[in-house]
C-alpha cells in the first residue's frame, strides 16, 4: 500500500479503501475475509493512525480493528475495569505502564504475551521490556514510546531572538522576554484532571530528581520542605503569568486550542510528552520548521541530567473473545512491518531499534538524551499508584486555577498517600 502523508489521512477522516488491500490479498493467494478485532483506547484523535495501521494488518495477515474511543480517561478506565474479567471485554486495549499496569494485572485482565517479546529480544531494549513484566511474565506491547520535553514555536522564538536555554536562568529569561511581549510562555490545562501533574513534576525533577522519585515510590513525604518549595516556586510562576488559563486551555482532543495559539504566536512552549507532534503535525505544524524541542536544564549544578519517558501498552485482554487472533495481531504490531507503517504514519518513536524515527524533533531529543547520559524515569501518572495520582493531580489543577494553600494542598495529598502505600 502506498504511504500516505498524516495530514492527509486527517483530511480523509483517517479512512483508507480496503479494495485495493482485499484485491492485494488474493492476488498473493491469501482470502478477502479477515477478523475483526474490537480495538478499545482514550486516543480519539489517533483514530486515523490506528485505521491506517488496521488497513496495513488486514493487507499483511487478514486481522482488522474496529475503533472504540473514549472520551475521557476517566470514564475509560471505568469502562476496562468494569468489562475486564467478562468476555464483553474488547479484545485489544489501550493502557498504561507502572502502577496503572500492575492493577489490571493483579486483576487478571491482561494476557501473557511473553513469547512475542522472545521473538523480538533483539529488537527491543530489555529495560523497556521491565516496564510491562511482573512476576517474570510480560504483558503487553509498546504502543509508542517518547521523552517529556518542551515543544516550542520556532518562528515566535526567532522573532523575540531566543533560543532553547541551557541554564535555568536563561528559561527564565525566556519565559519573561514572552510574557513582556503579550506571548504567555506556556500552556498549561486542567482538562481530564490529569495533565496536573506536569508542570510539577518538571519542577520537580529539575530542583531535586531524587526526592522525585522517594515520593513516588512512597518514601519520601508530600509534605517535605523540598516539595513545599518546589509548590512555592510554581505558584509564583502561575502569578507571573507563565501558563494560560488551564480552566480555558484545552489538549489533544478535539477541542484543542493550544495549537492555534501557537501558530498566531499567542503561546510560545508547552510541556508535553513527544506523542504530541502527532497532534501538531495534523494541525499544520511541520517539525524542525514550525516547532522544535528541548529538555529543561536544571535548577542548580550537580543534579545529572534527566529526562522523563512515557511508554503506554497495547494489551491482549485475558479474557477476549478472539485472544488467539488478538495476540496474532500484536506480533505483527510489534514487527518491524508493522512498526515501520506505525511510525511512518504517526511520526512517533518506534520503541523497535531498527525503526529510526522520522521526525527531526525527536532525533534531536534521542541524540540529547543519548549523549547526554540522561537517566530516564517514568512518569509520574505512571510512576506511582493511580489512587495517590488521581488525588494528587485533582489538587494540583486547583492549585493551577488558585495559586495559594501550598501546605494545605500538600498535606491532603499526603494524607491520601500514606493512606494508599498502607494497603500496599
Amino acid at each position: 500500500m502506498a504511504t500516505i502523508d498524516r495530514r492527509q489521512f486527517l483530511k480523509a477522516g483517517g479512512s483508507v479503501g480496503l479494495g485495493a488491500s482485499a484485491l492485494a490479498l488474493m492476488a498473493a493467494g491469501g482470502s478477502s475475509e479477515s477478523t475483526t478485532l474490537q480495538l478499545s483506547n482514550d486516543k480519539a484523535s489517533w483514530k486515523p493512525f490506528f485505521q491506517s495501521e488496521a488497513n496495513a494488518q488486514q493487507k499483511a495477515i487478514g486481522v482488522n480493528w474496529k475503533m472504540n474511543e473514549f472520551a475521557t480517561t476517566d470514564t475509560y478506565q471505568a469502562a476496562i475495569r468494569t468489562s475486564g474479567s467478562s468476555s464483553k471485554v474488547p479484545d485489544l486495549y489501550t493502557w498504561w505502564s507502572g502502577y496503572l499496569m500492575k492493577d489490571i494485572v493483579q486483576a487478571g485482565f491482561a494476557a501473557d504475551v511473553s513469547s512475542l517479546w522472545d521473538e523480538n529480544k533483539s529488537a527491543y531494549d530489555p529495560g523497556l521490556r521491565k516496564v510491562f513484566t511482573f512476576n517474570g511474565k510480560t504483558y503487553g506491547a509498546p504502543l509508542y514510546f517518547g521523552y517529556w520535553a518542551t515543544l516550542y514555536s520556532i518562528p515566535t522564538f526567532k522573532k523575540y531572538n531566543l533560543n532553547p536555554p541551557t541554564t535555568w536562568n536563561e528559561l527564565v529569561s525566556i519565559c519573561d522576554t514572552l510574557k513582556s511581549n503579550g506571548v504567555t510562555p506556556f500552556a498549561a490545562t486542567i482538562g481530564g484532571v490529569w495533565p496536573g501533574f506536569i508542570y510539577w513534576q518538571e519542577l520537580m525533577i529539575r530542583t531535586n530528581p531524587e526526592l522525585y522519585l522517594a515520593v513516588c515510590a512512597g518514601k519520601a513525604k508530600y509534605t517535605d520542605t523540598g516539595v513545599l518549595n518546589v509548590m512555592n516556586m510554581w505558584g509564583d510562576w502561575i502569578n507571573k503569568g507563565y501558563f494560560t488559563d488551564p480552566a480555558a486551555t484545552n489538549l489533544g482532543t478535539g477541542s484543542d486550542n493550544i495549537i492555534p495559539q501557537i501558530q498566531a504566536g499567542k503561546i510560545g512552549m508547552v510541556q508535553i510528552g513527544t506523542w504530541y507532534e502527532a497532534t501538531m503535525i495534523a494541525g499544520g505544524l511541520k517539525p524542525g520548521t514550525d516547532y522544535g524541542g528541548f529538555i529543561w536544564p536544571n535548577q542548580k549544578s550537580g543534579l545529572g541530567n534527566h529526562v522523563i519517558f512515557e511508554s503506554g501498552p497495547m494489551v491482549v485482554a485475558a479474557h477476549g473473545t478472539h485472544k488467539s487472533d488478538a495476540t496474532k495481531s500484536l506480533k505483527w504490531f510489534m514487527s518491524k512491518q508493522g512498526q515501520q507503517h506505525w511510525n511512518k504514519v504517526t511520526g512517533f518513536t518506534s520503541a523497535r531499534k531498527d525503526v529510526p524515527s522520522s521526525s527531526s524533533v525527536d532525533i534531536g531529543l534521542s541524540k540529547t538524551v543519548k549523549d547526554g547520559h540522561y537517566k530516564q524515569l517514568n512518569r509520574y501518572w505512571e510512576g506511582t499508584p493511580n489512587q495517590i495520582a488521581n488525588a494528587a493531580c485533582n489538587q494540583f489543577d486547583k492549585f493551577m486555577l488558585h495559586p495559594t494553600g501550598a501546605s494545605d494542598i500538600l498535606s491532603g495529598i499526603q494524607s491520601q498517600a500514606a493512606s494508599i502505600w498502607a494497603q500496599q
